[in-house]
């Protein structure tokens, strides 16, 4: 049976729906998002950032980081991820508003990493976060630090070389038998530290403005 008009019209359908869904819609709903500016306090989320924590992203994405970690925090109503101190608050659509394809992951093998970066409290069971250091040795060893962790070691991401004049300020403070022998020390490579610079720098724990209720009940209908 020859082609008709109405075939090559249904698949023009399909393809314009799915078109619109997946283009046209997200850039109506997503598209026209700016900034959050609060002009009393002089604060303005999420900011644009570059240089090594951009680097940082490359690496965290080269080495496959988002195979087993997201960087999405639910709402309290669909998972435990709050009470799991993951996040403050749900993530939403803006807190990727410079994101270059934002690194979401499909998989939990490891915990979520959106507030990685974020302040702590003094108390709270997950201060060792903001420290560099820990970082580090978890890449290096992440048995170490934590002792049931299924994540490989990215010792390929350090060098180990002999002390010259004094030690460097990047050297990880190993120990027990990942203590390097006496005169040596081991120092993150150029991506080791962009990486952990990217991971510190991941906080979306910041309030979001809410629309102001009376303005959109008063506001009229389209």
């Amino acid at each position: 049976m020859k082609p008709t008009p109405l075939l090559f019209a249904g698949i023009f359908a399909s393809f314009a729906a799915a078109w619109l869904g997946l283009i046209v819609a997200s850039e109506t709903q997503i598209g026209v998002l700016q900034p959050n500016v609060n002009e009393e306090e002089g604060d303005v989320y999420p900011i644009n950032v570059a240089g090594i924590t951009e680097r940082g992203r490359q690496v965290y994405i080269a080495y496959g980081c988002n195979n087993c970690h997201t960087q999405f925090v639910r709402d309290e109503e669909a998972a435990a991820d709050i009470a799991r101190q993951w996040g403050t608050r749900r993530t939403e659509p803006l807190d990727y508003l410079y994101s270059d394809g934002a690194v979401l992951g499909i998989n939990r093998v490891g915990p979520d990493l959106s507030n990685i970066g974020a302040e702590q409290a003094e108390d709270s069971p997950r201060r060792y976060l903001s420290d560099a250091q820990w970082h580090y040795r978890h890449l290096y060893n992440p048995r170490s630090v934590v002792k049931d962790s299924v994540m490989p070691a990215h010792r390929f991401l350090f060098h180990t070389r002999k002390i010259v004049g004094q030690r460097s300020d990047y050297a990880v403070n190993l120990t027990g038998a990942d203590t390097p022998r006496y005169g040596y020390e081991v120092v993150p490579t150029e991506d080791a530290r962009a990486l952990v610079a990217y991971l510190l720098s991941l906080d979306r724990t910041h309030a979001l403005k809410k629309p102001d209720a009376a303005a959109a009940a008063a506001a009229p209908a389209k």
